[in-house]
């Protein structure tokens, strides 16, 4: 779904929690596939993608309107209680954010560096990969741990 203007959305969250997808508090994360494409269920919007995650996708050939082709190769590897499985989603994209930003705030020591120097970090060390700079899709960019942790 475009979350360019977040006014224009509506529907029965069911209690969700809701916070502004303009918030730059924030670190907002779409979810990218094994070949650096945005996967076909992530959010996207102009100015409201910080960077781009690893979220497992059903590969190239999935048409998510007829529910063919799926490929399940292309999931993210997850940890389950008693194991492992499978999954793609962006509760597998947000979660690898977050903790790229625990291993920054381990490097640095705890409360030596502000939120936004956090989300700096992690956005400037993102591997470019759709439009130069920051776009719609992928933010500044596909997120990148070796890169952050030499910033």
């Amino acid at each position: 779904m475009d979350i360019s203007s977040p006014g224009k959305l509506s529907g029965d969250d069911k209690g969700a929690t809701h916070r502004s997808p303009s918030s730059q508090r924030m670190i907002r994360v779409s979810a990218g596939g094994q070949l650096k494409n945005l996967t076909f269920y992530s959010n996207y919007g102009v100015g409201k993608i910080d960077v781009m995650a690893p979220g497992g996708d059903y590969g190239p050939n999935y048409d998510p309107v007829t529910k063919t082709g799926r490929d399940n190769t292309y999931l993210c590897l997850s940890s389950v209680p008693g194991g492992y499985a499978y999954y793609a989603g962006t509760s597998m994209a947000a979660p690898k954010t977050a903790a790229l930003a625990g291993v920054i705030i381990a490097k640095y020591g705890k409360d030596k560096l502000k939120p936004a120097q956090v989300k700096h970090i992690i956005q400037s060390s993102a591997d470019d990969v759709f439009k130069p700079g920051n776009d719609e899709k992928s933010g500044f960019g596909l997120i990148n741990a070796v890169n952050a942790l030499n910033y």
